[in-house]
């Protein structure tokens, strides 16, 4: 992992030279979670300015990137960071508490996020996800393999707004996917066990077929319902 960030840092401070501000690696590798084959690589790159002409010098390293592992970069320049933090303040929280600056000064560690923003965009989310849910469920519930695929796409995700909840519910937001759960379901007494289930699952832990996929989904759309109840309770 060091090797190829190393690599990464070398080829983006080849290709922006002076135009380059800060390289942030966050996210599950930053926090020492990272599952290979199973999870991304995310970094950050803050250039002194956005325009076309600097974004297109990245497109021709992409697929080499991506064969390390790497997700496609976030690219900022400083005015669209901080001007940001409003419309997307949990992808700003979870990556101020979960990052690692690989090049340039850190950007990310002074950052403040106003907590009725946090709270609106997490019930915002979570009810987007109940009702995505929903729809798979209605559209392949009889095809258990895409409702595994739809549950490996939220699992990432739910476990943000997991980790948003305990956020606002003044729970400690740190540890990997599976503490983050337990302490949700220990401090808001809500179940969070098939969401846990899922975790394993998209690490490769346990198997899960059949009838056991379509159980599990009905399980989860309860469980999510569950922290929509939770976030709506919270004050702003």
């Amino acid at each position: 992992m060091e090797q190829v960030l190393q690599e990464f840092v070398q080829q983006v401070q080849e290709l922006y030279g002076g135009d380059l501000v800060t390289v942030a690696l966050y996210g599950s590798a930053a926090a020492a979670e990272h599952v290979p084959g199973r999870s991304d690589i995310n970094v950050a790159v803050v250039l002194r300015q956005l325009t076309p002409a600097l974004l297109r010098k990245a497109a021709a390293h992409l697929k080499g990137w991506s064969r390390h592992g790497f997700g496609t970069p976030l690219f900022f320049d400083p005015d669209s960071l901080h001007d940001s933090l409003d419309v997307f303040p949990i992808e700003f929280s979870d990556m101020q508490a979960r990052h690692r600056t690989l090049w340039g000064p850190d950007l990310f560690a002074d950052l403040h996020i106003e907590r009725r923003n946090l709270r609106w965009q997490c019930e915002q989310e979570l009810r987007g996800k109940l009702l995505k849910l929903r729809q798979s469920y209605v559209e392949s519930a009889h095809a258990p393999a895409d409702l595994e695929r739809v549950l490996m796409a939220a699992a990432s995700s739910l476990v943000v707004l997991a980790r948003t909840l305990l956020r606002l519910g003044g729970g400690d937001p740190g540890g990997g996917a599976e503490a983050v759960l337990e302490q949700v379901q220990a401090r808001f007494a809500v179940s969070t066990a098939a969401l846990r289930q899922v975790g394993q699952l998209k690490r490769g832990q346990i198997r899960v077929a059949g009838s056991g996929v379509e159980r599990l989904y009905r399980e989860v759309l309860e469980e999510v319902q569950g922290l929509v109840r939770v976030v709506d309770k919270l004050d702003a």
